[in-house]
């Protein structure tokens, strides 16, 4: 495609970002399974041993698929460029290490993926860096927070498990008057959903594994924003050894392609089937911002124009239980991870909180799974 990408529809950049160019006319992007590439003379060697971020030389600096990728990544963030990891939890790592090295702090939501809370509560401090959690739906708390050695607002929106949903825009306007750096886990919403570079975010981060496969068949991870931290971030990706293979930049490139279409079926379905389960007699209170009783209905209408996404969660009135609800899903497929096209439902460390991944099967049949499950827990 010749037409400059930024001038394509939103499904367009999709199919079409950064899959152009390819060897032998090729319709997808090829493969590149290899550790290093031959060099035509020892000029061309030195010019890639000077920069391996921008020639092929060894794939731990520079990959035909994985840059196709990352085209296509920054092109659908709306962002200036992107890079792509080995899973979400190494983007995670790698890109608020860049930020914070060296005695920063990282100001976080008080909920946030458990692997990402870990590594900020335990792990952050030996590497050199800090972190103050927060509630990110009090600003104020979020403001007090902020130290003089502060980099960084951190969050998800919308965030695992329970779906809160955060005023983004306004979260944004805070951390830039504190001259921080705004980096946003999208996992959740997905690109489809919402773009927070779009609205001022400096970067966002995704665990690809999950809507941007789509599929569950690798693991992955991005971030997209400024083009001059993306850089600082990239240095220490090559030397971290955090990037994607060109294996499962493929398997993300591939499942991009139906992200839009796929994220329509699944919040569609995921709104029938959280309705349902707010009307059971077996729930307690049901997080599901599409739900207009949801505290963040109105913010996450604003945020992505009427559709909420296809992850919802749920707690029992009788935790005891749980075991029986959970044990009885036919459909649903009792597994972690989310995103995909099958359904899935997970446990946490809690009582009484399952939470659903809505996939695209005939929503009758989710229907008919979902309140046969929460019978059994009545």
């Amino acid at each position: 495609m010749t037409e400059p990408t930024a001038k394509l529809g939103f499904a367009t950049k999709l199919v079409h970002a950064g899959e152009t160019d390819n060897p032998l006319g090729s319709v997808t992007t090829p493969v590149f399974d290899t550790a290093s590439f031959a060099m035509p003379d020892l000029a061309a060697h030195d010019r890639a041993v000077h920069d391996m971020t921008g020639v092929p030389y060894y794939t731990r600096g520079y990959n035909p698929t994985v840059h196709a990728l990352e085209t296509k990544l920054a092109a659908v963030e709306s962002a200036e460029a992107a890079l792509a990891f080995n899973s979400g939890m190494a983007a995670i790592t790698t890109t608020l290490l860049a930020l914070a090295s060296g005695g920063g702090h990282i100001v976080a939501s008080d909920e946030l993926f458990v692997a990402t809370a870990n590594w900020l509560a335990e792990d952050i401090r030996a590497l050199g860096a800090g972190c103050t959690f927060a509630d990110f739906t009090d600003l104020a708390q979020v403001d007090k927070a902020i130290r003089p050695d502060t980099r960084v607002l951190f969050f998800e929106e919308f965030t695992n498990p329970t779906l809160r949903v955060l005023d983004l825009e306004a979260l944004i306007r805070l951390g830039h008057a504190r001259g921080l750096a705004v980096v946003v886990d999208n996992t959740f919403a997905s690109p489809a959903l919402l773009r927070p570079t779009e609205h001022g975010a400096d970067l966002v981060v995704h665990s690809a594994t999950k809507y941007l496969s789509g599929h569950g068949r690798v693991l992955a991870g991005s971030v997209a924003g400024r083009a001059d931290v993306i850089e600082r971030i990239g240095e220490l990706r090559r030397r971290l050894g955090t990037g994607v293979t060109p294996h499962n930049a493929a398997g993300v490139l591939d499942g991009m392609k139906t992200l839009e279409l796929r994220v329509d079926r699944q919040s569609a379905s995921a709104l029938t089937l959280a309705a349902l389960a707010a009307e059971h007699p077996a729930t307690g209170v049901v997080h599901y911002p599409g739900l207009p009783a949801s505290p963040g209905h109105d913010i996450a209408t604003r945020l992505t124009g009427g559709r909420y996404g296809g992850m919802f969660s749920f707690t029992l009135r009788h935790p005891h239980r749980k075991a029986a609800v959970y044990n009885a899903f036919e459909v649903i497929i009792r597994a972690t991870s989310l995103g995909d096209v099958a359904s899935l439902v997970d446990s946490f460390d809690s009582p009484d909180l399952l939470r659903i991944s809505v996939g695209i099967e005939d929503p009758a049949d989710l229907i008919a799974d979902l309140t046969a499950a929460l019978d059994r827990g009545v």
